[in-house]
């Protein structure tokens, strides 16, 4: 659990999720919104936002298991 806590206050790590939670959350909004609607403008919204989503995504779950990795190869020797 130590070793979590210190993987979390990566500053990199809190970047990403800074920016990509509500990004996250403007994307789906404006899917929803867009559709119950019916405003193209949130449907072009959600295709902009999405990949930039997808791709902030991504990057946080790449640095998170690069660090569990760098974590475990420092303990282990």
């Amino acid at each position: 659990m130590q070793e979590n806590n210190r993987i979390g206050s990566d500053i990199w790590l809190r970047r990403l999720m800074k920016t990509g939670i509500p990004l996250a959350l403007i994307c789906i909004l404006s899917l929803w919104l867009g559709q119950t609607f019916g405003v193209p403008a949130l449907g072009w919204l959600f295709v902009l936002s999405a990949p930039l989503v997808l791709l902030i995504g991504f990057a946080y779950n790449l640095r998170y298991l690069l660090l569990v990795q760098r974590r475990k190869r420092t303990r282990q020797s």
